[in-house]
């Protein structure tokens, strides 16, 4: 067994992702109703705790990341501080990134389908336009940019579904670490052409890195490329790469087309919303596979990565929680102002708590509301329970013992409701000298036996 390290209200279990900033984990919580979720923790790592433009930045990824509500991005709940560290708590997305699948395609020498292809970038472009057009509680527009669109960013999960993350670099209203006039952040190789050059960005700029995205999904190869770093900043300035369709014979010419346009070197010639960008790719998956849904992506990632998921299956079966909880869930950094309200964090360490579960009694609809969603395959399942079966005590009745009393019937005047099913026949008693039955706890033949549809009015008239 292995045991989970707690960090706040999160128990941590493995690590899943390791960069230069910071580390994430998989991490196991519960809400106000003692429920199990799995959550994905990114854990600052210890020489940059020190560094305050970096916490900033940390800060305003999550503020820019909270209050965006949208089924392809990924949720952020927290930035906190417990027992010393640093870290921001996320939705836990349970799949793999596009880095990782194309990683996999090369391996295998073949590149996404372009169904595939042409969905993860019509979900990536919601998400952008999204968070294009994001307001504040006043209405105000908070003209965020994300900056960062690249496959390490885009997660596809094992039920198809495609979410963006990563606001770490992102720029907003919100924002209160500015960027320096020919400053470049983010991944050179997904650039566009005016961030290369370190110029001011607007949200085109996201549109031609989703662009890169779908070339490379496409062709298996980034669109730019070179040895070193100041190379690939003159390639991707000058936005120069080969034809889709040299790199990848077949490829339909309306997603070529759609290719080209996100990669224009020219802004004015571009896409100019990324919702145009997903409108065009809707209507070529309407064209190219009009029955396509995300159950085939989930399909198609699930066989890619069929290995991992048992692996990870019997991983997680591992973990057990600390004999000592802790209480303490940490220091919220994401400070309330007159531009921003924090969201309220909806978890706890422990399975049940008192305090919570009592001070949310009376809105228990809201705190299952905010877990509500698309992506209810990341927590545990819920299950609609009924209430009149599950809350009965549980009784163990012996052969030809324990029989109730038929059920009365209904008082006259009463509308017609739902009935109770009659009770059992009683067993038959036992001959002398015979042992009474025993009934088998399961019975393999009747639970393997298929499920038939039996007319009784025709079996009487059979034997009459």
């Amino acid at each position: 067994m292995r045991r989970a390290q707690q960090l706040g209200r999160y128990h941590l279990l493995d690590r899943i992702a390791f960069g230069g900033m910071a580390e994430i984990y998989r991490a196991r919580t519960f809400d106000a109703h003692g429920t199990p979720h799995l959550v994905a923790v990114k854990r600052v790592l210890a020489h940059l705790a020190e560094d305050d433009d970096f916490i900033q930045m940390l800060i305003d990824e999550a503020k820019i990341a909270s209050v965006l509500r949208h089924g392809n991005i990924a949720r952020v709940y927290e930035f906190a501080r417990a027992h010393g560290e640093y870290f921001i708590a996320m939705e836990h997305v349970d799949g793999k990134d596009m880095r990782t699948v194309l990683e996999r395609c090369r391996t295998k020498k073949k590149p996404i389908p372009a169904e595939h292809a042409g969905y993860i970038a019509a979900e990536i472009g919601a998400a952008l336009h999204a968070a294009h057009s994001a307001v504040d509680s006043r209405g105000r527009p908070l003209r965020i940019i994300h900056r960062d669109v690249s496959p390490s960013n885009i997660i596809c999960s094992y039920a198809g579904e495609v979410k963006l993350c990563d606001f770490g670099i992102a720029k907003a209203t919100l924002s209160r670490v500015s960027t320096k006039t020919g400053v470049i952040k983010g991944k050179v190789k997904y650039m566009s052409p005016e961030q290369a050059l370190g110029r001011k960005l607007d949200h085109r700029s996201d549109v031609f890195s989703l662009g890169s995205c779908l070339y490379e999904m496409l062709t298996r190869i980034p669109p730019f490329t070179a040895t070193n770093e100041m190379d690939l900043l003159i390639k991707v300035r000058d936005a120069k790469y080969r034809p889709v369709s040299e790199l990848t014979p077949g490829i339909p010419i309306e997603l070529e087309q759609i290719t080209d346009r996100c990669l224009t070197r020219s802004r004015a010639n571009r896409y100019q919303t990324a919702a145009e960008a997903e409108g065009d790719l809707r209507v070529f998956l309407r064209k190219y596979m009009p029955n396509y849904s995300r159950s085939h992506l989930g399909r198609f990632i699930r066989k890619m990565f069929a290995t991992e998921i048992e692996r990870e299956l019997r991983m997680l079966e591992e973990y057990v929680m600390a004999d000592d909880v802790s209480e303490d869930v940490g220091e919220s950094l994401m400070i309330k102002d007159e531009d921003f309200e924090p969201p309220e964090v909806p978890f706890q360490p422990k399975p049940t708590s008192v305090s919570i579960i009592a001070a949310r009694e009376a809105s228990a609809g809201e705190a299952r509301d905010d877990f509500s969603g698309d992506s209810n395959f990341t927590t545990m399942p819920k299950v609609e329970q009924r209430e009149d079966i599950h809350q009965q005590n549980t009784v163990i009745l012996e052969s030809g013992r324990g029989r109730s009393a038929p059920p009365t019937s209904p008082p006259p005047g009463r509308g017609k409701g739902p009935t109770k099913p009659p009770p059992p026949p009683p067993a038959r008693a036992p001959t002398r000298g015979q042992a009474p039955p025993v009934k088998p706890i399961y019975d393999d033949d009747l639970h393997s036996a298929p499920t038939m549809i039996i007319d009784i009015g025709r079996m009487k008239r059979g034997r009459s």
